[in-house]
């Protein structure tokens, strides 16, 4: 996209949803919200649901249960009675800019087309806070720079979103995470410390800067984050991207890339994310499998030269 639309964008939210919730499978609530608010009498038969691309979300140990008090439809009303966990999890969302408009530039950001990304970062709360800061000024054992973090706060994960708004459509680039994947590396490694005859109360000193770490807090601020935070994030951070384009941008169709379509578009070789986050994921979510393309990567000769040499390759689009 744009930048001047990029900052646009940013300008006209940043700051106006900044607190996030999220619990296990609330965005099969939050998907069948959206789609009831598109039927006749913003209402959805269950009976049609069952024939549709959201059957799934109706064997959700949440919503089984209940679907027998919705008298053989659901509406918004319902939904949101529904839509409540008390063993929710507090977020913080951010927005922020990625890449840059000149082609030269446009490969190593692995963006689909030339132009920058809207990023949705996912940040942790004060309840992570609590647990991290005894640890002592070690942000940068797990996070990258080299990629859409914040600056100002801890960020779990982001999602890269590329917008058209004259046909109101959108592409989820990616949604990745780097916090976690280093946590996994201190934990394996202070397991090795652990089982070389360090205890619990010792100081060792981790990465090539010598950090001292204390063993016993450090494995279980890993083990925290492995048993709290792994289980959720991709589905609370893709959800968290699917709400801001319906709801703040009001994106009508909303792509997202295969594993196939990610790595022809973005350039990517040796190394790629999670082949899950690309095949799993998007099912999960009621993506279904298309063979086509948003007009507005087309418009590029590149991806359109791509398109014709790879027309096997598909992508997942949400929904209605």
């Amino acid at each position: 996209m744009q930048k001047a639309l990029a900052d646009e964008i940013v300008a006209c939210l940043q700051g106006e949803r900044t607190v996030y919730s999220y619990y296990r499978d609330r965005y099969g609530i939050g998907l069948l919200r959206h789609h009831c608010r598109q039927q006749p009498g913003r209402r959805a038969p269950v009976a049609a649901l069952r024939r549709s691309a959201y059957a799934g979300l109706l064997e959700k140990p949440r919503l089984k249960p209940l679907l027998a008090t919705c008298g053989g439809s659901l509406d918004e009303a319902w939904l949101n009675a529904a839509d409540y966990d008390a063993a929710q999890m507090p977020f913080i969302l951010n927005l922020a800019l990625w890449g840059d408009e000149p082609r030269s530039k446009w490969r190593w950001q692995q963006t689909s087309r030339p132009g920058v990304n809207l990023v949705l970062q996912l940040n942790f709360s004060g309840e992570h806070e609590r647990l991290f800061a005894p640890l002592g000024d070690v942000k940068h054992l797990f996070t990258y720079y080299g990629h859409p973090v914040a600056r100002q706060r801890h960020t779990l994960a982001w999602s890269r979103i590329d917008i058209d708004w004259a046909s109101g459509t959108a592409l989820i680039e990616e949604i990745q995470n780097d916090w976690l994947r280093y946590a996994d590396d201190l934990e394996d490694w202070l397991l090795r410390q652990q089982r070389a005859g360090a205890s619990d109360k010792d100081v060792v000193k981790y990465g090539y800067r010598k950090l001292p770490l204390p063993l016993g807090q450090s494995l279980a601020y890993c083990r925290h984050l492995r048993e709290r935070y792994r289980p959720i994030w991709a589905e609370a951070m893709l959800w968290a991207a699917i709400d801001f384009l319906r709801e703040e941008i009001g994106v009508a169709h909303i792509y997202y890339h295969s594993e196939a379509s990610g790595r022809l578009l973005k350039r990517i070789g040796h190394t790629a994310p999670p082949r899950s986050l690309y095949t799993e994921l998007p099912r999960r979510f009621c993506f279904q499998p298309t063979a086509d393309w948003p007009d507005f990567l087309l418009a590029d000769k590149a991806n359109a030269g791509l398109r014709r040499q790879n027309p096997a390759v598909g992508m997942f689009r949400l929904a209605a």
